[in-house]
């Protein structure tokens, strides 16, 4: 019995293998700046290091069309211009939906709490960013960083919409070489627990 076992575990691995070398494409991984549900494209600024510990959102900024099922596309991403706190450079990385680039726009750090969960009676409940006009700053709450971070702006920066100061979900985008700009699985990294059952 248990060698009827190994073999079918075998054979199944084998055959997922096989299924696998048949993909001729690729995924990419990034931070989501712009989706629109009619025109059903999602765009990224994509994660220049593959690593889900250090991401670096600096890469190319890609448009991609939503999956023809609807079944391949995970939870709906929240958008945002904000790709990176960077506060040993004290700057941030930001999309410009104008110029479709990333931007680095300095700032000064002027109050970063650390450890600071999604569940911490400072940022539970709460809507971030909050921008305070008449002292020239902006706070807001990074998941990734557990930290609530308030920073001074250039005083132009301050009329920028909340959009900027977002950080829009982590999306991975798979899709086929023979065209790169159709996504065949999108799945909502920020939004998806692949433990859960």
């Amino acid at each position: 019995m248990k060698i009827r076992s190994l073999l079918l575990t075998l054979v199944l691995a084998l055959s997922f293998a096989l299924a696998a070398c048949d993909f001729d494409g690729g995924v990419e991984q990034g931070r989501c700046v712009a989706f629109d549900p009619t025109a059903k494209t999602l765009t990224i600024v994509v994660d220049v290091t593959h690593d889900q510990f250090n991401p670096h959102y600096s890469g190319g900024v890609h448009t991609y069309k939503l999956p023809p099922e609807a079944r391949d596309m995970g939870p709906v991403p929240t958008v945002g211009g904000r790709l990176m706190v960077d506060l040993e450079k004290s700057s941030l990385l930001l999309y410009d939906p104008a110029s479709k680039s990333v931007k680095e726009l300095s700032v000064q750090f002027t109050d970063v709490e650390k450890n600071i969960g999604a569940k911490h009676p400072k940022v539970a409940g709460k809507t971030f960013p909050i921008v305070d006009k008449e002292k020239e700053s902006v706070t807001i709450y990074s998941s990734r960083l557990e930290a609530l971070i308030t920073f001074k702006v250039p005083a132009p920066a301050l009329d920028l919409p909340p959009y900027t100061w977002t950080a829009g979900d982590e999306m991975r985008i798979a899709f086929r070489n023979s065209d790169k700009g159709q996504a065949i699985r999108i799945m909502n990294v920020s939004k998806t627990n692949i433990f859960q059952k």
